[in-house]
């Protein structure tokens, strides 16, 4: 039950980070320039923007609430009273870290509250709030512990963090904005794909190639050798995420290469939305794998 709890508290974070940097993104990148090719949207698509960051604004304390009450079950005495256990427990590092990042989420749920009015400071606020929480699972995880390697580390763990958001959000964009298109009736059998996809594509790409270069880094720094990944159950868990990562891949390799060109067509549109909620639906897949593997020590049984 614990490492259940363990795995939904991470899932929450990373979904809610997730969410809230792809609809930073879709605010400020994948909008204005669909907008442009498509006035009569706009409006729609920044509902959607706002949907996703609302997500974020819920989920993020409730995440961090709940990895605090983890981490005090585990710091526990259970000879002295919880008020004493928890007063130590945000007196450590980890504590101290904790706080900030809770009170930076705090803000971001402020600045989602605005956003989803279109406040454009709301935007702004979610923008410098959101980036900064990237950073708060590299301070909290295996990327702080690796001594004089930390600085690489923590800055690997944090572009990781920022383009998977860019990617897994700003696909979670571009199909809920879809969605919303078709569900209203106001592009009377149009889709938003033609437009949304060569936005969201470029980015999905370069995210992409970070994400792989930032994998290979962490795996190298956690790793004493290929065999671990059979060998141990850190290296297990990453063998198994490397592996739904390279599916993910492939379907958006899919998505880009053969389907992008049939978008013209309404038989392209459906087998790309068709697609890429499998990409959407594998990707969650990996966080939830990501969040076990964060608390699985590197270093074997």
């Amino acid at each position: 039950m614990a490492a259940l709890f363990s795995a939904v508290t991470n899932w929450l974070l990373f979904a809610g980070l997730v969410a809230g940097l792809g609809a930073v993104a879709a605010w400020w990148v994948f909008i204005p320039r669909a907008a442009s090719s498509v006035p009569e949207a706009a409006d729609l698509m920044r509902v959607s923007a706002g949907s996703l960051v609302r997500l974020a604004g819920t989920a993020l304390p409730v995440a961090l609430v709940l990895a605090f009450a983890r981490q005090l079950r585990e710091f526990r005495d259970p000879f002295a009273p919880w008020t004493e256990d928890a007063s130590l427990l945000i007196g450590t590092e980890w504590g101290r870290t904790w706080m900030l990042a809770l009170a930076i989420s705090l803000l971001a749920t402020l600045g989602s509250a605005a956003a989803r009015r279109g406040a454009g400071a709301g935007w702004w606020l979610c923008g410098l709030t959101l980036v900064p929480l990237a950073a708060y699972p590299a301070f909290s995880g295996h990327a702080s512990g690796t001594g004089g390697l930390a600085p690489l580390t923590i800055a690997g763990d944090v572009l990781h963090v920022l383009a998977a958001g860019a990617w897994v959000g700003g696909l979670a964009f571009v199909l809920r904005a879809e969605r919303a298109w078709r569900s209203t009736g106001a592009g009377d059998g149009s889709s938003l794909l033609p437009v949304l996809v060569p936005v969201f594509s470029p980015v999905a790409v370069v995210s992409v190639v970070a994400l792989w270069a930032t994998g290979l880094c962490a795996a190298w720094v956690h790793l004493s050798s290929v065999a671990d990944l059979v060998a141990t159950p850190y290296g297990r868990l990453l063998a198994l995420k490397l592996v739904i990562v390279a599916v993910v891949m492939a379907l958006g390799a899919v998505n880009w290469r053969r389907l992008t060109p049939r978008l013209g067509e309404e038989a392209g549109r459906a087998a790309l939305r068709e697609n890429a909620t499998r990409e959407l639906l594998l990707a969650h897949a990996v966080l939830l794998v990501t969040a076990v593997l964060v608390r699985t020590s590197p270093m074997g049984p």
